[in-house]
């Protein structure tokens, strides 16, 4: 007859040798798709962890695709009893098209809109903060960008005024590839951009 959970727990038995579960396995995964969304992992960093958890046979194998991270699928030491943790909040449609609507927003508000969904449904939901931050530091960039060939261009007489309407046709570009990605499920970055909102 095998020992008892509280008996394996008062000898100081280790657990991590022991096979994981799938409820375990999808806990882990949806952990790192949560960090992932909230933007502490990059896409690389993601891959390569989440290919390591669906792998995980034991505990410590699973666990092994946390390291460095504060976050632990599973116990060490086997507890008394085991409860399965609520869910956590799936980021559905309402996230992609809030997304897709914070970078268009950039068009006629230039970082305002951005920034106030950023404020209101960005706190409610990391995916849309995510890219609601990402729209607000290019459209900064951007502004920084036209106001600097703005000094250079007086200073320099007219002389830098023909880059004006390329700089902005990269502006209207990136803006609107920026928004059709994020509507089809990318996790698309702006080039040339200063991240300076986190």
């Amino acid at each position: 007859m095998g020992r008892t959970p509280a008996a394996a727990h008062s000898g100081g038995m280790s657990t991590s040798e022991l096979l994981v579960t799938p409820a375990q396995r999808d806990r882990a995964v949806e952990i790192l798709q949560e960090m992932y969304a909230d933007g502490r992992l990059t896409h690389f960093e993601f891959d390569t962890r989440l290919e390591l958890a669906l792998k995980a046979r034991t505990r410590a194998e699973l666990n092994g695709s946390f390291d460095g991270l504060l976050a632990r699928p599973v116990p060490t030491y086997a507890p008394a009893a085991f409860t399965r943790p609520a869910p956590l909040q799936r980021y559905d449609g309402k996230g992609r098209g809030l997304g897709t609507i914070s970078h268009w927003l950039g068009y006629p508000t230039f970082f305002v809109g951005p920034a106030l969904i950023a404020a209101t449904a960005g706190k409610e939901n990391p995916a849309v903060r995510k890219h609601a931050v990402e729209a607000v530091n290019f459209q900064l960039s951007a502004l920084g960008l036209f106001m600097l060939l703005g000094v250079v261009t007086a200073v320099t007489d007219g002389f830098t005024g023909f880059l004006f309407p390329m700089l902005g046709l990269v502006w209207f570009v990136l803006t609107g590839v920026a928004g059709l990605a994020t509507m089809l499920g990318t996790n698309f970055r702006y080039p040339f951009t200063l991240r300076l909102i986190k």
